[in-house]
């Protein structure tokens, strides 16, 4: 590996290669919620869809003693959720795999199913939401986490967004993300703020990532690892700069055979 490689990577292959706990909106937070609310225990069997790293099925894993299998389209980024899964949670039972999301066949459901905001990664965010009741056993549960925006997002900050991570931001107001839910039963749901991290918490967490996949890869050359930590700095600091204009939900959505694809609950 050498500086020009890595600066080529996609964004997914390089959160794989420095092993970036790619978390969800609200991190622990948001997952004991969905845990908390979705009923989940040592008898539930879960499904991830684009788990990077692995962080929201083996976290769960931990929280809840459940089992399942996760997934990701990046080879790099499911060799450190295997790393992960060995090294911060041995006893957890979730097998993970190189998919695509858009073409994935299981001969299994599952009582949960996990998108995150990761449906913000396909090309067609409705048709990923669509794909995921396949997998969902009667009575399941979707667990999502998605961003929307509170005010326009500037043009140069979108721009700037795609230059770094390669897709889009959510530009959508809260009714169109969630009307991409609306055929499913809202079990829970709240709408939260986001804070910006201070200059110091960049730093730290950024040292910290970079420090641990030198040790993993054994990287010893300093402008490679400068290298790491530019970039891997530039994606916080582009999430900071969109933080003032976004906010996310958090979602545990059933699905009922007898009810699906039908509202008969009004909104308020």
């Amino acid at each position: 590996m050498d500086i020009r490689q890595l600066n080529e990577m996609s964004y997914p292959d390089f959160v794989g290669y420095i092993n970036q706990w790619n978390v969800l909106p609200g991190s622990y937070v948001t997952l004991s919620k969905w845990a908390t609310f979705s009923h989940m225990n040592a008898n539930s069997r879960i499904l991830q869809f684009a788990c990077t790293t692995g962080f929201q099925s083996r976290e769960l894993a931990v929280l809840t003693g459940c089992s399942g299998k996760a997934f990701d389209l990046s080879s790099q980024a499911i060799e450190m959720a295997n790393y992960n899964l060995q090294h911060y949670a041995p006893n957890a039972q979730i097998d993970y795999f190189v998919a695509d999301g858009t073409k994935l066949k299981l001969d299994e459901k599952f009582s949960h199913v996990i998108i995150g905001a990761g449906y913000q990664f396909f090309a067609n965010p409705q048709e990923a939401i669509k794909k995921t009741v396949e997998f969902i056993e009667d009575g399941g549960y979707l667990l999502a986490s998605p961003f929307y925006i509170k005010q326009p997002i500037p043009y140069e900050l979108i721009e700037e967004f795609k230059t770094v991570f390669g897709i889009s931001p959510t530009t959508l107001g809260y009714k169109d993300i969630m009307s991409m839910f609306n055929k499913l039963e809202i079990i829970y749901e709240d709408r939260n703020e986001l804070c910006l991290e201070t200059e110091d918490e960049l730093q730290y967490y950024c040292r910290c990532t970079i420090d641990r996949a030198c040790k993993i890869r054994n990287i010893t050359d300093t402008a490679l690892k400068q290298a790491m930590f530019d970039r891997l700095y530039k994606i916080k600091e582009m999430s900071n700069k969109l933080r003032p204009y976004q906010s996310y939900g958090v979602l545990v959505l059933r699905y009922r055979q007898s009810v699906y694809p039908k509202r008969f609950v009004e909104l308020f």
